[in-house]
């Protein structure tokens, strides 16, 4: 099995995690940014032959790959809470790479959204795809469908669509609830609406979600927490999920534990 390496650059000791990592694999190949750290030559995303890759770095760093490209990924924790990761890199990482080699593990499968504009589709979000105003403390107005019925509208900072996974990220943080990955669902969440009825909002997720800047002329879409993307009062926003998953690898199923350590209940 081979592997292809990605590290976030940026983190002040990847240097050190690095080495050690890849000096436990015995098939890897290094992503182009992640090779200048310990002097050797690698290969551009798109060019990534490995059958899985690794993820070192945070939550960004496996969302980041992600947005590149869609393999099953085995995220190592080097960054702050790391909830979609596998383990810390201060863990047992040489037993974890021959668990890897030796196939010793599970491939969860998760969904994410794909998110159009204009009927041209603009990226696809494992967590979540935010709309908000373009411009700090300016209040936009937002008209939500689901599968042609009006489901809601409000005005606010923004609208949160998000998956399972997304559920314990951004959304959490609205009060929305926290769901099992693997449910088949996705939550709507006004942020910071002015109005008390508007509540998080958890649909079918083979329902077709359609929204409509009803307030000022722009705002502004971000797809986990990637490039920003503007949008006007003018084009028609539809979020559908995508018929290409993500698998992240696990060696068990440790969805609650996860939510207990690294989110503190």
């Amino acid at each position: 099995m081979k592997f292809s390496v990605v590290a976030n650059t940026r983190h002040s000791g990847i240097k050190k995690i690095l080495t050690k990592v890849i000096g436990f694999l015995d098939n890897f190949e290094l992503e182009s940014q992640t090779a200048k750290i310990v002097n050797l030559n690698g290969v551009p995303f798109e060019e990534l032959q490995g059958d899985a890759v690794i993820s070192l770095g945070g939550d960004g760093t496996l969302l980041y790959i992600l947005s590149k490209i869609n393999k099953p990924i085995f995220g190592i924790n080097c960054g702050g809470v790391g909830f979609l990761s596998e383990m810390e890199y201060k863990d047992d990482v040489f037993t974890a790479i021959k668990n890897l080699e030796n196939g010793n593990f599970l491939k969860q499968k998760l969904q994410r959204i794909d998110a159009y504009i204009n009927e041209n589709h603009v990226g696809s979000a494992l967590n979540e795809v935010v709309l908000h105003s373009s411009r700090v403390a300016r209040i936009q107005g937002f008209e939500i469908n689901i599968d042609g019925a009006l489901a809601d509208s409000f005005r606010g900072d923004g609208l949160i669509i998000s998956t399972p996974t997304g559920s314990t990220s951004y959304a959490m943080s609205l009060g929305a609830p926290i769901l099992y990955p693997t449910m088949k669902a996705h939550i709507i969440v006004p942020i910071a609406a002015y109005r008390i009825g508007a509540r998080p909002l958890v649909i079918p997720s083979n329902y077709e979600i359609t929204a409509k800047l009803t307030g000022n002329p722009e705002a502004v879409m971000v797809i986990d927490g990637q490039e920003e993307i503007l949008i006007t009062i003018k084009d028609e926003i539809r979020f559908r999920k995508s018929s290409k998953p993500v698998e992240l690898i696990r060696f068990k199923d440790n969805f609650f534990e996860r939510v207990r350590t690294k989110l503190r209940l």
